[in-house]
């Protein structure tokens, strides 16, 4: 199932395509990373950028309510691959394709986060949503 995110805003855009499957099974999958109990991810085969790997891994932990399993299975997304095709690359655009992604292929309703871009300041600014820090873990006190 594939799936190509893109943002243009006069001239100027980002762009990202994502190719991906899913897996179900009774046991936590290997050679995975773990997104909650219940939900993985595996890579692409070969190589991938670490910050495609944790941005791809943050978005696709805006969607734990809905994808987690209750059944006692679980669930793995398999990135088959995932590429930036000729535009500006800029490593948080790998959390909007996988959010676009299970939107579009596992029926779930986008999480809102959203970019734009700042035409005085000339970059693209994310918004993760109300309240939200990427990789910032609430801890108390």
């Amino acid at each position: 199932m594939h799936y190509k995110y893109r943002f243009m805003k006069g001239g100027i855009g980002l762009a990202a395509n994502l190719s991906a499957h899913t897996e179900e099974s009774d046991s936590p999958p290997s050679r995975a990373i773990q997104i909650d109990q219940r939900l993985h991810l595996r890579l692409p085969a070969g190589h991938i950028y670490w910050k495609d790997s944790a941005w791809l891994s943050y978005g696709l932990s805006l969607h734990t309510a809905e994808l987690s399993r209750n059944d006692g299975g679980h669930l793995l997304i398999v990135v088959d691959s995932f590429t930036y095709p000729g535009a500006d690359y800029q490593a948080e655009v790998a959390a909007l394709a996988i959010d676009g992604w299970v939107h579009q292929n596992l029926n779930t309703p986008p999480c809102g986060i959203s970019v734009s871009f700042d035409q005085s300041h000339r970059k693209f600014r994310f918004d993760w949503g109300p309240g939200m820090v990427p990789f910032c873990d609430d801890l108390p006190g």
